[in-house]
C-alpha cells in the first residue's frame, strides 16, 4: 500500500484507506502525515514501516479534521498528534456533533457494504486529536526537513507539509487528483483555495502527494486551478441570474471536469460556494 515517492519520503495513494496518507523518514524517527479512515488498515502501513526502517514512529500530522484523514491515527498508540490550533478547534466541535458513537456507527453501517473494513474499525474506534498545535508554522526535523503551514481554503483548519531537500508537498485535500474535489465543507473559503493552489504552483515542487489521488506535478494543479476559477464565475453568474443550486445543475452550468466523484459532491459543493458569494 505505502511506497516510495522519492528520497526519504513515502505515500499510499490506492484511496482504499479513505484519504492518502504518508511518511517522512528522518535520522532518528518516522514522521507520518495523515492517516486514513481505518485503523485497523492503517496498521498495515504503520507495521511495514517499522519492519522496514527500525526507526519509531513519534509524530503524526494531520493536514486537516476531516474523518478520512484522521480516525486511522488510532494506529500510532505512542505518537505525538499534530496539527493547527484551528484544526484543535474544529475537532472539539466534531466531537460534539459529528463525531459521537451513535453517528459515526449509524454512518458506517450505511455504508458497511460498500465499505467493510471501515465498518469493521469503527467498532473499537478510539478518536485520536492533535496534541502538539501550532498557530500559523511548525518545523520538525534538526536539519528543518518537515514544515506545516496553515493556509486554509479547502477547510479553514487546512495546511500543507513541505519535505526538503527533496521538494515535495503534501497538500491535503487542497487538491484532488484526477477527481471532482470536495469542496462543500462549511468553512470552506473558495478564493483561499486558489490562492493557496496558486501559490503551491509556483513553488514548483518535484512531487505533490494530494488528499485523494495519485502523486502528481504541477500541471495537476494548474488544471485545478482553472476548474475553480470557472467554477466561481459560474456561481458568481447564478447568483446574478437568481438560478437555483438544483436548475445550476440541470442548465449545465458546472465547468466539465474529471466525472469520477461529482455525483456525491457537486451538489454539497454548490450549497457553500452560493453561500460563501452569497454573502459578497
Amino acid at each position: 500500500m505505502i511506497r516510495r515517492v522519492a528520497g526519504r519520503t513515502y505515500a499510499d495513494t490506492d484511496g482504499k484507506n479513505g484519504g492518502n496518507f504518508g511518511a517522512v523518514v528522518l535520522d532518528e524517527e518516522v514522521v507520518v502525515i495523515d492517516a486514513g479512515i481505518a485503523h485497523t488498515i492503517t496498521k498495515t502501513a504503520r507495521d511495514w514501516l517499522s519492519e522496514q526502517f527500525g526507526q519509531p514512529i513519534k509524530k503524526v500530522i494531520f493536514t486537516h479534521s476531516h474523518d478520512d484523514h484522521v480516525f486511522g491515527a488510532q494506529a500510532f498508540e505512542s505518537a505525538s498528534m499534530i496539527g493547527s490550533m484551528r484544526m484543535g478547534e474544529s475537532c472539539k466541535e466534531a466531537l460534539k456533533h459529528e463525531w459521537t458513537s451513535s453517528q459515526i456507527r449509524k454512518h458506517a453501517d450505511q455504508a458497511k457494504d460498500e465499505r467493510p473494513e471501515y465498518w469493521a474499525s469503527v467498532q473499537d474506534l478510539q478518536i485520536r486529536t492533535p496534541d502538539i498545535l501550532f498557530r500559523d508554522e511548525l518545523i520538525i526535523g534538526k536539519f528543518e526537513d518537515i514544515t506545516v503551514r496553515l493556509v486554509g481554503g479547502h477547510t479553514a483548519d487546512s495546511s500543507i507539509v513541505i519535505v526538503e531537500p527533496e521538494h515535495i508537498c503534501f497538500s491535503g485535500d487542497l487538491l484532488f487528483c484526477r477527481s471532482f474535489p470536495y469542496a462543500g465543507d462549511p468553512t470552506c473559503n473558495p478564493d483561499s483555495w486558489i490562492r493557496n493552489l496558486e501559490v503551491l504552483r509556483d513553488a514548483r515542487y518535484k512531487h505533490i502527494i494530494p488528499g485523494h489521488g495519485p502523486v502528481c506535478e504541477d500541471e495537476e494543479v494548474v488544471r485545478h486551478v482553472d476548474f475553480l476559477r470557472s467554477l466561481k464565475a459560474s456561481v458568481k453568474k447564478a447568483l446574478k441570474q437568481a438560478v437555483p443550486v438544483d436548475r445550476f445543475l440541470e442548465l449545465g452550468m458546472m465547468p466539465k471536469y474529471y466525472p469520477e466523484a461529482a455525483d456525491r459532491r457537486a451538489e454539497g459543493t454548490l450549497v457553500q460556494w452560493y453561500k460563501f458569494y452569497g454573502k459578497s
